[in-house]
């Protein structure tokens, strides 16, 4: 190879090195600037590492295949794979038509083909529902260019917003309840321009719509003669104290018509600064309630003219203040006080008028109340000064009628007849000669039938009365029951509607449910309606047994069901048949035959029943023969014209040396206080004397005792 040997001069030669130290400068500089940049893409490579990484909202990438005809997911960041509730892993690689049902992935499809074409961010809300729980997505589709200026691939952000859309549906639902409560719910200005009304408080003041509301302030929901007040004394209130509440009258604005309601007012106050914000009110219509306290009043009225009717006296003793709380007028009709007189004596009363020999044994009836039970009865007989200084015996019969929280007795309910007569005349009848005593039984006999017979006409027609005035009431609360179970089912079925769509509620509604049990209501409260309306029907069954109890009355015969008359009086003695502390309930255990309409005086065998039914219970609650008292009771047919009832029990029985006193006048084998004897007499006098029939008594000690009642099934012509 042949060398050329290139000569150039000194000038070129300088020249041509230091361009070649300019170049390796240039060299240098563009490794130094290569460096540079790579360094500067490995910092934001690492930065949208951690951004990938790092984000609390999920994000994952599609690949767009065939110009959107279908898409491949190809990454998922560790946030999206944490909040979703199905795995995405098993996605990576695979198309949506592979990963997702046929709709699902159409409907998807669907978004990302219109992020496409339109070439911009879309966004999206999405739910889901997985294992009973719904979950709210804000999705964000960003097209991504390739460098030919297309568009490659998806990116798309996720984001949770679950929390803000059960806020959204709270909201809602509060606005709903609100809007439909029956209460008036409205909120006002400070200065009483009203801001909102719900559909109950437009149609209770005559409003036809929201914007009505522009052109009135709250006090021309008023009526005029009571605006001075509200603007002087109400609405300071409110402004001073944040709330005032009671009864007031609003005025219907087409009609002018005044409407008493539960007015409620208060200020509400923002929950950062406490400052007020507006006055906001909760009203209630009480027109029907008004309306029932008016009736419950003439009720009230009505019983208060029976009771001042009542030949007897009726009174309350507070046993704490040692005072009459109520009596009716006959007390002093029968003492000659003045009610102001009687009023000044208070705690003395008793002290003044009881006569002094009376005194301990007064005391000594009043320490009975201390064990007493409810249904429990005392009677007493003793004298009390009138006003003109003579003296007069009262009876009294006394039973519990309020207690304190502890169960002690605190008030007694009484009924007193002025037996001074009876007293008298028994004291001149001690007085006579043994030669009349026959006579004298006689007239103790007539006496005391007399008396009885008054007591129970007394009685017949109060209960009557107080049976009627009950039974109205009970059957407005029975018939309501139905549709007020009906309502509570339905609020019911709507809270657990609530629940299946809302099962999550804010942690103040759980709390509230924690705090109510809600469970435990739901189910309970069905039952306590059912229990109200057996309790209301058992009202009404007992108030029919003392309609027909209380025919005592009847001054004739009348063809009667026997077996009514005694199912009557069996309800009536129901309370003492349960059982005691001491004893099992009482078995009634009944054998009724087929009977034909019995020819009698109703009220009079009704009388008699309660009187064989009365001893038989005092019996047993003392002892019985077996495991339980039972009482049985049979009906027979003896004959075309006579029908047979038996009584019988199964307590200790009765000697046979007192069962020929059995039905003599004021005989009785009870203790002092107890009894008067005159039940079996005044009975037996009724079915002997009134009736034709015949009244026995069968009976072993230790094996109990049968009291037979014998009555024709029609009276002789000459009776009726």
């Amino acid at each position: 190879m042949a060398h050329h040997l290139i000569t150039v001069d000194k000038n070129t030669y300088e020249s041509l090195q230091q361009e070649l130290i300019e170049l390796r400068q240039i060299v240098a500089r563009l490794e130094s600037d290569r460096q540079q940049t790579e360094q500067e893409l490995q910092e934001q490579a690492q930065f949208l590492h951690s951004i990938w990484e790092g984000v609390d909202y999920g994000i994952y990438v599609l690949d767009v295949l065939d110009d959107g005809a279908e898409f491949r997911y190809v990454k998922f960041n560790p946030a999206i794979l944490a909040i979703s509730p199905i795995p995405l892993k098993p996605f990576l690689g695979k198309t949506i038509a592979e990963a997702l049902p046929a709709d699902v992935a159409h409907h998807y499809r669907q978004r990302y083909n219109a992020c496409i074409k339109s070439g911009k961010s879309i966004f999206f809300e999405e739910s889901f529902c997985t294992n009973n729980e719904e979950t709210w997505w804000l999705l964000n589709i960003m097209p991504l260019l390739d460098t030919a200026s297309r568009i490659s691939q998806l990116v798309v952000t996720v984001t949770n917003i679950t929390e803000r859309k059960q806020a959204e549906q709270e909201r809602q639902t509060f606005v709903s309840l609100i809007e439909n409560s029956s209460d008036f719910i409205g909120f006002a200005t400070l200065e009483g321009q009203p801001i909102f009304l719900n559909e109950a408080g437009r149609k209770l003041v005559g409003i036809e719509s929201l914007e009505a509301l522009q052109s009135i302030n709250v006090v021309d929901f008023f009526l005029l003669e009571d605006r001075e007040d509200m603007q002087q004394r109400i609405l300071p209130s409110v402004m001073k104290h944040g709330l005032w509440q009671g009864e007031y009258r609003f005025r219907y604005l087409p009609t002018e018509e005044a409407i008493p309601v539960d007015y409620n007012v208060f200020i509400v106050k923002s929950p950062e600064t406490g400052e007020p914000l507006c006055m906001a009110t909760i009203t209630r219509d009480i027109r029907e309630r008004k309306q029932a306290e008016a009736a419950l009043k003439a009720s009230q009225h009505f019983i208060q003219r029976i009771a001042d009717s009542s030949p007897n006296i009726l009174y309350i003793f507070d046993l704490e203040e040692q005072r009459n709380v109520y009596a009716n007028h006959e007390l002093a009709k029968i003492l000659g006080y003045s009610h102001e007189a009687i009023q000044q004596m208070g705690t003395q009363l008793l002290p003044k008028i009881t006569h002094p020999d009376d005194w301990e044994k007064v005391v000594t009836h009043l320490q009975k109340f201390l064990t007493a039970k409810d249904g429990d009865i005392f009677d007493l007989e003793f004298r009390v000064r009138q006003a003109n200084g003579e003296w007069c015996w009262f009876y009294s019969r006394e039973t519990p009628f309020n207690r304190a929280d502890d169960g002690k007795v605190m008030q007694i309910l009484g009924v007193s007849t002025d037996i001074t007569e009876r007293k008298q005349a028994e004291i001149q009848l001690q007085q006579q000669a043994e030669n009349l005593e026959n006579t004298l039984r006689e007239l103790q006999r007539t006496q005391g039938q007399l008396i009885h017979s008054e007591k129970m006409s007394s009685l017949g027609s109060m209960v009557a009365g107080v049976a009627h005035e009950i039974n109205n009431p009970v059957n407005f609360i029975h018939g309501n029951l139905i549709p007020a179970s009906e309502y509570a089912k339905d609020l019911l079925r709507l809270v657990e509607l609530y629940q299946l769509h809302f099962p999550y509620p804010p942690e103040e509604i759980q709390a509230e449910i924690a705090d109510i049990e809600l469970d435990f209501l739901k189910e309970d409260l069905i039952k306590l309606l059912k229990s109200m309306r057996v309790g209301t029907q058992r009202i009404r069954e007992i108030v029919l047994s003392l309609r027909n109890f209380s025919r005592l009355d009847e001054a004739e015969f009348k063809q009667v069901d026997i077996h009514k008359g005694i199912d009557s009086t069996l309800m009536i003695l129901q309370n003492r048949l349960k059982a005691k502390p001491n004893h099992l309930e009482i078995a009634v255990i009944k054998e009724y035959g087929r009977l034909p309409l019995i020819e009698c005086y109703p009220g009079q065998m009704n009388q008699v029943f309660m009187n064989l039914f009365s001893n038989a219970i005092d019996v047993l609650e003392e002892s019985f023969v077996g495991e339980q008292g039972q009482i049985r009771i049979c009906t027979e047919v003896l004959n075309s014209n006579r029908v047979a009832i038996k009584i019988a029990d199964n307590g200790r029985g009765i000697p046979e040396k007192i069962l020929s006193k059995l039905f003599d006048p004021f005989f009785t084998t009870k203790a002092i206080g107890k009894g008067t004897g005159l039940g079996l007499s005044i009975s037996y006098q009724i079915v002997v004397e009134k009736h034709l029939g015949n009244l026995s008594c069968n009976s072993t000690p230790g094996q109990g005792s049968e009291f037979i009642i014998e009555i024709p099934v029609n009276q002789p012509e000459s009776r009726r």
